[in-house]
């Protein structure tokens, strides 16, 4: 019996000896497996044919959570340059020295919102993000002369002459004047991007794609008045007053254009939910203005003027907004809800294409080609579900 365990006992060692050379075998392949995926998530080929670094994505949801939303509320003071329309003298017999004060827009806060929604790809943790854009104000202004004995109220728009026949083709002055000032703004963002980590508490989200805007400009002028002017002529030019009459100046700047964008997203992580973030965009649009002036004197209907000045050109705009957002996570940490809250602006350059007076004997007119620009406090929602 003792002869027979002796003659198995190689073969049971053998036996003993291939099995665990079969698991260690299979553990080390097991093992390579995993150390390739680990690999292949801390690097990757790249599209040249190369291996690098590869960087993290950086979506605040699970990988189920493709889609998103996203609501912005905007409280916004708008700019406009070029929305002079007069000034007054102290100076009643419109003499040298003429001392006096001009009249603008001072536009207000009025309120705006933005809303968007988003796309999360598998492909390489691209996503794609649409948003529009609404914001509209308005301005009006009022300047008096405080008596026809005490100052004039010189237009610095228009250029109508009260009475054709005035041998030196004059200008007119008034002593009351109003204008309104209307502001449409809308505008369309198309953005292709990837979010990545570039370290634990940085991500970064470069982009690039296509802006649309439609930008509505609109003044209306009204000057009235009576005599108030002791001298016929000033410089050469007949002083005519306005009398009874209204005098109203209309005038639209209207842009719709598109082009392309490029920018990115920066957010530094504090911990608990908390982090800073700076974003920042620039495009170069291409579009059209449509352009009007119209001109008209209440007491003579024939007396008109209306000029079409519509014109192509290029319009840059920057947009930049930073501030403090927090992050959680719900639902078993299956969707994400983010809040942001900071200062947002946005800078147009010659948006307002209106025409101004140049020279009113030979009525020469001239554009003003000045900026737009909105700034203020922006609050953001997001929603990944």
């Amino acid at each position: 019996m003792n002869s027979n365990i002796l003659k198995k006992l190689p073969v049971a060692v053998a036996a003993l000896v291939a099995s665990s050379t079969g698991i260690a075998a299979s553990d080390m392949e097991s093992r390579v497996d995993m150390l390739e995926k680990q690999m292949q998530q801390a690097g990757t080929d790249n599209a040249y044919g190369g291996f690098g670094a590869h960087t993290a994505n950086a979506k605040p949801s699970k990988e189920e959570c493709n889609w998103f939303l996203t609501l912005d509320v905007l409280y916004w003071k708008p700019f406009v340059g070029g929305t002079e329309f007069a000034y007054t003298d102290n100076n009643p017999t419109m003499d040298y020295p003429i001392k006096g004060r001009t009249k603008e827009m001072d536009f207000g806060w009025d309120w705006g919102a933005r809303i968007g929604l988003g796309y999360n790809f598998d492909f390489d943790g691209w996503d794609i993000y649409a948003n529009y854009t609404h914001f509209g104000s308005g301005d009006s202004k009022s300047v008096s002369s405080g008596g026809c004995n005490n100052s004039l109220v010189i237009p610095l728009r228009g250029g109508l002459c009260p009475d054709p026949a005035s041998v030196n083709a004059g200008t007119f002055v008034g002593t009351r004047g109003k204008s309104q000032y209307d502001i449409d703004f809308d505008s369309v963002d198309v953005q292709l991007g990837r979010n990545y980590f570039l370290s634990r508490e940085l991500s970064l989200r470069p982009f690039w794609g296509a802006k649309i805007a439609w930008i509505d400009l609109n003044q209306v002028t009204k000057f009235c008045g009576t005599t108030g002017v002791t001298q016929p002529m000033f410089c050469g030019v007949d002083i005519i007053p306005l009398g009874p009459n209204t005098y109203k100046i209309s005038e639209d700047s209207n842009f719709k254009g598109v082009g392309p964008e490029i920018g990115i997203n920066s957010k530094w992580f504090l911990g608990k939910g908390f982090s800073f973030f700076a974003d920042g965009l620039g495009a170069l649009l291409y579009g059209f203005f449509d352009v009007d002036h119209r001109e008209s004197f209440s007491s003579n209907s024939t007396q008109r003027l209306k000029l079409s000045a519509n014109t192509h050109k290029m319009v840059p705009t920057v947009q930049i907004f930073s501030g403090i957002a927090y992050d959680l996570f719900f639902d078993c940490d299956k969707q994400h809800m983010g809040f942001r809250v900071g200062y947002d602006g946005q800078y147009w350059w010659r948006v307002n294409q209106m025409l101004k007076i140049d020279d009113a004997a030979p009525l020469k007119y001239e554009r003003w080609s000045e900026d737009f620009s909105m700034h203020g406090l922006t609050v953001t929602g997001r929603w990944d579900f």
